[in-house]
């Protein structure tokens, strides 16, 4: 595909989205001025809207999140359509209190939860089920649930800031097509096909979804591939539904570590180019494959049955940095490479879902029963001789890793850790009258983990099971029919599968949350959400330069405010606001760090995006612009806080144009982000491992449907 240039494309990006944004009918340019009409009844409301549902599938139950005692925020696909967002690090944009973590070196989704999570931390669920997958945002995607505070009551083995949920495209029973075309200004771009429909009069449904996507990588080398292929099938009948989806996903991306902070400040280099090496990549295969069956037994009770496993294994190489100086600008580098990953997750779930009448009141009860193992797995690991002769000023590459005796690690091949859990948990809504709710809910968990290594000297390194009883307790207040006011109190357990580059598993933490709330029905699509919370943590543990940094004690205080919707006919937002407060209680490594800002953990963040339709008389067809920005502030790099990320503001913008130009339904759409190419850093795993935000980009997309 030809390379598309970088610098005409944003600028007629920018021109055209500013004359559409800012420039009044009315204006005298000296041109023939399009009047601007806004539409109300004549334009269809968009089909999902900004607005979150009514019920989440994240809490499993039927109750709507209104008389929820959490927090969940929910970036719908109509959100996902105009921002064409294509990662789950995009999508969190729109969402209060989450940002980027350790993403090890692009190649896993990672962030940080109210102040807490990294990669691997199993915080990531693909419709309700832990992902092993490294990136979990693609094709398949619908929408996303973020339940925020402790889930561990729903899915166990968690942490206490949270778990997003991508939620995936599923069969429909009426007939849709859809190709889709997309180019980037980075170079190349993906194309899609989306098909779903019936299967006759038999109650069968089926959907195939296939993508390949070749693009160029924005830093000054590297390449980001994928083939996707996803088919599903749905069988309704009068009581009981069947689905059953597969996904198989081969890719090719860049494995980047970003660039580096010495002396409390980023080293003085293009801010595209790389520290590491051509050879810098990981590729490889993930397959998901997901059944659920659900029944209704009767008015009362439904039972559902769940069964997933997913797996990836996959190769990378990392020629990676260990110092740098500055003054002479030589780089020491270490050239590695890992080879047959196998990460996996089976898992198993028996639910009942019920709204009873016991003692003469209401309940909304869940009750059930799961199995989960999760599996990390590592054949081979070589690990070379660090050297000095790069030079960050005058790079020259073609370092590649040597895979042989004389590199071979023994302690970090044959790199087994295996976590299997056996849950009974339950949850009870209990209405106590008409306004009052009190919820009950605990869950019984026995875990085993076993850690092991090496083919030379096997050598088990972690063998332990535990019980563990997990509570949550909740009340919530329906002030009036739209406005309900709740508290909840949790605990979560969370023994970790990530094994740093020392051959070390992480201690299990635990975690402790308040929070009380509010939410607002504003009108029937505008909600707004309020939280305030409190969450100690015990015994977790960072990644910094790649080893394990254990701290005993740490606490996050905070404040969130979320509103999404439709503010206006054609009009939608969506607008998210956070304070969080974190710091380090306990570090009986270094008692200086206390009171020492969390890592990757921002104090502030805001979003605000807006949306409208309308038509441009005498253009046929209908226009939708929108845009937008994000705030970060400062965050911390390393325990020490020995250096800070600075604050960033992060604009995008879009204009699409929908008409009947072929098929049922053509849109052209132009998206901008990083509108203004501001140069920023998203995350640390360390000062030689900070993550350099994307520049500014276009893509221009064309779907038909038919």
């Amino acid at each position: 595909m030809t390379r598309v240039p970088r610098s005409p494309v944003p600028r007629l990006a920018l021109s055209a989205i500013a004359a559409m944004l800012l420039t009044p009918a009315w204006a005298d340019t000296g041109t023939i001025n399009l009047e601007a009409t806004s539409v109300q009844a004549a334009l269809p409301v968009t089909e999902d809207g900004y607005q979150p549902p009514e019920v989440a599938t994240t809490l499993k139950g039927a109750a709507p999140l209104s008389e929820q005692p959490q927090s969940v925020s929910v970036v719908s696909q109509q959100v996902i359509k105009d921002y064409a967002v294509t990662s789950l690090d995009d999508a969190m944009k729109f969402v209060s209190g989450v940002t980027q973590g350790n993403t090890l070196g692009g190649t896993e989704d990672g962030f940080v939860k109210r102040g807490f999570g990294a990669n691997s931390d199993g915080s990531i669920l693909r419709d309700g089920v832990r992902s092993s997958q490294g990136l979990n945002f693609d094709a398949t995607t619908d929408s996303v649930e973020v339940l925020k505070g402790s889930a561990s009551l729903l899915y166990g083995i968690l942490n206490p800031g949270g778990v997003i949920n991508v939620i995936s495209k599923k069969p429909q029973y009426q007939w849709q097509r859809e190709i889709s075309l997309r180019s980037s200004s980075f170079g190349g771009g993906a194309g899609t096909v989306d098909i779903t429909g019936p299967l006759g009069d038999t109650g069968f449904a089926f959907r195939l979804i296939a993508e390949r996507q070749h693009e160029d990588y924005w830093r000054n080398f590297g390449v980001d591939s994928h083939t996707l292929v996803a088919p599903s099938l749905t069988w309704t009948g009068d009581r009981a539904k069947v689905t059953a989806s597969y996904e198989e996903l081969k890719y090719d991306i860049p494995y980047d570590r970003g660039t580096a902070f010495i002396n409390g400040k980023a080293v003085d280099i293009p801010y595209n180019r790389r520290l590491d090496d051509y050879a810098n990549h990981a590729w490889g295969k993930t397959k998901t494959l997901n059944l659920s069956g659900e029944y209704q037994v009767d008015d009362t009770w439904t039972s559902r049955l769940t069964y997933a496993w997913n797996q990836r294994k996959y190769d990378s190489n990392e020629v990676r940095a260990t110092a740098i100086n500055t003054t002479t600008g030589a780089v020491t580098r270490r050239a590695d490479a890992n080879r047959g990953f196998n990460n996996q997750t089976d898992y198993a779930a028996w639910d009942w879902i019920g709204s009873p009448q016991w003692l003469g009141l209401q309940h909304d009860v869940l009750v059930g029963t799961d199995w989960e193992r999760n599996r990390t797995y590592k054949a081979y690991s070589y690990r070379g001789k660090t050297t000095s002769t790069f030079n960050m000023y005058s790079p020259v590459y073609g370092t590649e890793p040597v895979l042989s005796a004389s590199t071979y690690s023994d302690s970090l091949s044959n790199l087994a850790t295996e976590i299997e859990n056996n849950s009974l948990y339950f949850k009870d809504s209990i209405h106590l009258t008409d306004r009052w709710i009190a919820v009950v809910g605990a869950r019984w968990q026995h875990y085993q983990q076993t850690n092991s290594n090496g083919y030379v000297t096997p050598t088990t390194t972690l063998d332990t099971s535990d019980n563990k009883f997990l509570p949550q307790l909740g009340l919530v207040y329906k002030l009036t029919e739209d406005v309900s006011l709740y508290g909840n109190y949790s605990r979560s357990f969370t023994p970790s599968d990530s094994v740093d580059d020392e051959g070390n598993v992480a201690s299990p933490e635990l975690g402790r949350s308040y929070e009380v709330g509010s939410k607002w029905a504003i009108s029937p699509r505008l909600v707004a959400t309020l939280a305030l919370y409190q969450i100690d943590e015990q015994d977790m543990s960072i990644f910094i330069n790649g080893v394990t940094r254990p701290i005993p004690k740490a606490r996050s205080r905070g404040i969130e405010l979320e509103l999404n919707g439709e503010i206006a006919p054609t009009w939608d937002i969506t607008a998210n606001l956070s304070y969080d407060k974190t710091e380090i209680t306990e570090d009986n490594i270094n008692p200086a760090n206390v009171g020492n800002q969390l890592v990757n953990a921002p104090k502030n963040m805001a979003g605000l995006y807006l949306s409208h339709t309308l038509q441009l008389q005498p253009l046929p067809g209908e226009f939708r612009v929108g845009g937008g920005a994000r705030y970060v502030s400062e965050r911390a790099g390393d325990p020490e806080n020995s250096f800070y990320m600075p604050a960033y503001t992060v604009a995008d913008s879009f204009i699409a144009w929908d008409n009947k130009l072929f098929g049922n339904h053509t849109q052209l759409k132009l998206n901008v982000k990083n509108l203004f190419n501001r140069e920023y850093y998203s995350s640390s795993a360390g000062n030689l491992r900070v993550i350099v935000g994307e520049p500014r980009s276009t893509s221009l997309e064309a779907t038909v449907d038919f």
